[in-house]
């Protein structure tokens, strides 16, 4: 037996051959070789593993995370959607709900009647106004929240609104203060129907949030020095307060889910949410100051472009010279809605207004009235079988009589993406009016664009 040492040559390596004497075989030694490494060699194939490693999993990590963002945003897209379709859906209903409510109140009524009635016009205010917020909130989470752009009176807003909500709080015993500090007669251009919802959700709130005490509205209107009408909106309240722990978080969407407190007041969690919304894309700022037990008072500054005199006064004669359906009489109105309770609800508006019409359930049929007759003035729902309101107006725009080509088509619709839609502006329609409206609505759309009635053959 004997043992035999060698040092190998290869590099980061020391080796060591140990040849030990084994039983032989056909007189044959069989050697056994141990290499021993350099531990100096080891660090960086290990530090080199662990990149690997660390690389992997940073890739699986990628892999979920992708994963995660993108089920999300589906989950969020169809989680709007679904809200976007709920919210289209009810506008249908609840357009026949107000419509028809406020045809019967033109009836000959009782007290007792008329008391019912005006609870379910309050019923049905209260459901369109979560509608429009739902919608509206959709329209914020997918960026498509805009401002319009039209003349409009922040007296009148101002006098409107606090008439309107003046008896919530004469119902709850609370003293109702009004100030308004401006030119009653001035009007900018803007978004009045934004203006309008910021103020009726801060009173609404100071109303239904104080149970004892007073809340006081104040809108000051006046002209900067850079041309510009600044409104500033104030509204105070001696209701319970909001807790310093609570305030940071009131401008959150749905902040009342969760489990109801005992005493306290809850809603939709989206009224100041959007609110706080519709004044930021005015390029201004919603501010609260609140004392618990003592009350809070919201303040908000809107910026707004003067309108020329000279069309101010146009403007206000026309609407104090003009009761509603007073220009209608003895026009001729196509109307088409696939919606039987739609149809009715325009015959008795139409039939107030004195005019003839022709009603018509479905595209092809309204197409086919249109040809046989001369109208004033087409009404159309976008969304009807045989053929869709698009269809038909783009038909009504290739007729080769350029009188019937260019009749003013309006779209009665309740789906709100439809009027922002390209292929709604290709199509050739003059304007639009969303479901649910009031008679006075789709009256001031209609003579808009209605032409005058001297040498309209039909």
């Amino acid at each position: 037996m004997y043992l035999s040492l060698a040092f190998g040559i290869i590099p980061y390596t020391f080796s060591l051959f140990v040849i030990v004497n084994a039983p032989s075989v056909n007189d044959i030694t069989v050697p056994a070789v141990i290499t021993v490494i350099d531990p100096s060699f080891l660090l960086p194939v290990l530090l080199f593993a662990l990149v690997i490693v660390l690389l992997y999993y940073i890739w699986c990590l990628r892999k979920q995370i992708t994963y995660i963002n993108r089920t999300g945003k589906d989950v969020k897209d169809a989680r709007l959607n679904m809200i976007s379709n709920i919210s289209q859906e009810v506008r249908t209903p609840l357009n026949a709900i107000i419509g028809f409510s406020e045809q019967l109140s033109y009836t000959a009524l009782d007290c007792n009647q008329r008391e019912l009635l005006g609870a379910v016009e309050n019923a049905a205010g209260m459901l369109m106004q979560i509608q429009q917020n739902i919608q509206e909130l959709g329209w914020l989470q997918k960026g498509e929240l805009h401002l319009d752009t039209y003349p409009f009176s922040p007296y009148k807003i101002f006098d409107t609104v606090t008439r309107q909500l003046s008896s919530r709080a004469y119902n709850k015993r609370l003293q109702f203060e009004i100030t308004y500090e401006g030119d009653q007669q001035l009007e900018v251009t803007g978004d009045g129907d934004r203006l309008t919802r910021i103020l009726a959700c801060l009173v609404e709130n100071a109303i239904k949030y104080t149970d004892a005490g007073s809340v006081h509205c104040h809108m000051q209107v006046e002209k900067q020095a850079s041309g510009n009408i600044q409104v500033s909106i104030q509204v105070r309240d001696t209701g319970s307060g909001i807790t310093p722990e609570r305030l940071p978080y009131i401008f959150d969407q749905y902040m009342y889910n969760g489990t109801p407190v005992t005493g306290t007041l809850h809603g939709a969690g989206l009224g100041l949410a959007l609110v706080r919304a519709l004044v930021e894309l005015h390029n201004g700022q919603l501010t609260v100051e609140s004392t618990p037990g003592k009350g809070s008072c919201f303040s908000c500054s809107l910026s707004y472009q003067p309108l020329p005199p000279p069309q101010t006064i146009i403007v206000t004669q026309q609407e104090l010279s003009q009761t509603t359906g007073q220009l209608m009489k003895d026009r001729y109105i196509l109307v088409a809605d696939d919606q039987e309770m739609n149809l009715a609800l325009m015959d008795r508006i139409l039939t107030r207004w004195q005019c003839r019409f022709d009603k018509a359930s479905d595209g092809v049929a309204a197409y086919e009235l249109f040809v046989c007759n001369n109208y004033d003035m087409v009404l159309l729902d976008l969304q009807m079988p045989r053929m869709t309101g698009v269809e038909v107006v783009k038909r009504i725009r290739e007729d080769k009589e350029p009188t019937k080509a260019h009749i003013p088509v309006l779209a009665l619709t309740a789906d709100t993406t439809m009027p922002a839609n390209q292929e709604f502006i290709d199509a050739g329609f003059d304007d639009y009016l969303l479901k649910p409206f009031r008679e006075k609505d789709i009256y001031n759309v209609i003579i808009r664009h209605l032409r005058p009635l001297i040498n309209i053959p039909h």
